[in-house]
């Protein structure tokens, strides 16, 4: 999953043997599967082995297991004396990645080898910037001062909408028709149930057709993700979803779910937004902007995406200081990729699909091969040697490199990655561990909640006593 991130050329071998092994000079397997015994034998003189169980000495947790684990934890960010907490991925699995990558690269150029990689951005960019925009709640006026204010990002924002907040909404819709829109299902929730979510999605995804918005991305309400709401987006056929309880601040992947990958790619963001610094008691746009320029800045250095996310109504709508603020950041930014969420995602589902191989010549001389060329995008290669580093187009389907004769840019020291947020340890209440188990919410009209299993039936019956009870629900 990793190397396949980092854009590395690699090839599974399900069945080891000397004509298959003998297509690379590396060689990963883990100790933990037996795999040294089916090595035996088959291994050329040239050869280098690479254990992987070596990464997990030392570690807290397994690094691989934390890597496809799907659930979901409180974390806390501090900014500023600001605590900012969010329930996010349980793993920090960015963090994870680069530390595994870091080792294996230092493992890989200390035998001799050369770390090649594809880019992370269509050539020349070395980084991409897109505000994602959650539209939750039917607030028509607020859509429209922050539409006013999204302007000069128009090009680089990316709208997920709920269609029972606009959905009957025209103007807004057909606004938002000439932009990169996407779907936030129809009610803004996520149900344990997968028939359920199967349900809201499919609706959201009618409203928007109709409306001449085809979707293909989807964000989760509150970035929950599930295997059924996964199931669900499969056989809808979507692209990618982007649902920060299964990861952020990470480069795109395929989430594992039961005994396989899925099929939907996953677009992780910056989990924080401007409504954490307001439950926060925090209303200072120009303090909120700080924040976001400040994660902005460090992505921009560390060359990795910076994709961040909020909300118009009742936030970004009444902050139009940090909305220009942002804008005036990205501004000039020649090698920053302004992308939508959905041209990111198409990117990276092409560049996923390149398959390649690098074949050693004469002394510090390679050849470069690509099988099925395709020139949809500009595609880069990175050139990694010791402290130095190279970037060079890719402008065809063979070419050969003698890497003496690149030009190398010195690397400044290694981006300061922040440690990973305060994963906050925190014992459900009996109350809490009961609306978990029953999928307790109010958002979904009464009339329509299902009652075909006992958690469905003991929630119908808690709404409507809440309801005869009181008048509302809460």
């Amino acid at each position: 999953m990793i190397l396949k991130q980092e854009g590395i050329p690699h090839e599974i071998v399900r069945e080891p043997s000397t004509v298959s092994l003998r297509a690379g000079r590396f060689i990963l397997y883990d100790s933990r599967c037996g795999a040294p015994r089916a090595l035996r034998g088959k291994l050329l003189p040239d050869h280098v082995t690479i254990d992987l169980d070596q990464f997990r000495r030392h570690e807290r947790v397994d690094p691989f297991q934390a890597l496809i684990d799907n659930r979901s934890a409180p974390a806390t960010w501090s900014f500023d004396g600001i605590d900012l907490t969010e329930r996010v991925a349980r793993q920090p699995k960015s963090w994870i990645r680069r530390r595994l990558i870091d080792s294996l690269r230092e493992i890989v150029t200390d035998a001799g080898g050369v770390w090649m990689r594809l880019s992370s951005f269509p050539y020349p960019y070395r980084s991409a910037f897109n505000l994602r925009i959650d539209l939750d709640e039917p607030s028509p006026d607020d859509y429209r001062r922050f539409a006013r204010a999204r302007t000069p990002l128009d090009d680089c924002c990316t709208h997920f909408v709920s269609t029972h907040a606009y959905g009957h909404r025209a103007s807004i819709l057909a606004d938002l028709r000439r932009l990169d829109t996407q779907s936030h299902g129809h009610f803004h929730f996520v149900y344990r149930d997968p028939a359920a979510n199967r349900r809201n999605i499919y609706r959201a995804d009618c409203i928007l057709r109709e409306a001449g918005i085809p979707p293909i991305g989807f964000s989760a309400p509150h970035g929950r993700w599930n295997h059924g709401l996964d199931d669900a987006l499969e056989e809808a056929g979507y692209l990618y979803s982007s649902d920060f309880q299964l990861g952020y601040d990470d480069l795109p992947f395929f989430p594992w779910k039961r005994n396989r990958f899925s099929k939907v790619l996953q677009v992780p963001i910056h989990p924080v937004c401007e409504g954490l610094f307001l439950e926060a008691g925090v209303h200072d746009q120009f303090t909120i902007a700080e924040y976001f320029q400040s994660v902005i800045e460090h992505k921009l250095n560390a060359r990795e995406p910076a994709l961040i996310y909020g909300h118009p109504e009742r936030r970004l709508a009444r902050m139009p200081g940090m909305l220009a603020h942002l804008a005036r950041l990205i501004d000039g930014e020649s090698l920053v990729w302004r992308t939508t969420l959905t041209d990111w995602a198409c990117w990276w589902q092409w560049r996923l699909d390149r398959r390649w191989m690098v074949l050693p010549r004469e002394e510090n001389q390679f050849e470069i091969q690509f099988d099925e060329w395709d020139a949809e995008y500009p595609l880069g290669i990175e050139i990694y040697r010791g402290r130095f580093h190279c970037s060079l187009p890719v402008t065809g389907p063979r070419f050969t490199l003698k890497l003496d004769n690149l030009v190398y840019e010195r690397q400044l020291d290694p981006p300061d990655y922040p440690q990973p947020p305060r994963y906050d340890k925190h014992i459900p209440s009996l109350r809490e561990t009961i609306r978990k188990v029953i999928d307790w919410e109010t958002v979904t009209p009464i009339e329509e909640l299902a009652g075909s299993s006992l958690p469905d039936r003991l929630k119908l019956g808690l709404r409507w006593w809440k309801l005869q009870r009181s008048g509302v629900e809460e």
